[in-house]
């Protein structure tokens, strides 16, 4: 569009011979910095409008992790009781065993004649 301008504009300075170069150059010149200088505005808006989402999401995140650590200590939890009901029948009777040897040793120890 702005370079579609500066053509036209180029081609009424050629024919009616209007003006100097120098005028010329200077009305180019703004053709081009005003849609960059729009863009920018636009830019700018994004940018404030990224910077207030990320301040609403920043607000937001504790909740939401808290409610998924809560659950994966709920997780935990459950994993660590079904571990213990599974590996119970393996080690109680390890531990008997281990408790009557050492009740064993024990009355040995208060029996024996010395």
């Amino acid at each position: 569009m702005t370079v579609l301008a500066i053509v036209l504009l180029v081609a009424v300075a050629i024919v009616v011979a209007y003006g100097t170069a120098s005028a010329w150059a200077d009305i180019a010149l703004v053709l081009l910095a005003v849609p960059v200088a729009l863009l920018l505005v636009v830019l700018t808006g994004v940018l404030a409008g990224a910077i207030y989402l990320m301040l609403l999401l920043i607000r937001e995140v504790p909740t939401v992790t808290s409610t998924l650590q809560d659950g994966a200590d709920r997780l935990e939890g459950a994993v660590r009781r079904g571990s213990d009901v599974v590996v119970q029948p393996i080690f109680a009777p390890a531990g008997l065993a281990a408790g009557l040897a050492v009740l064993g040793r024990s009355l040995r120890s208060i029996f024996r004649s010395e």
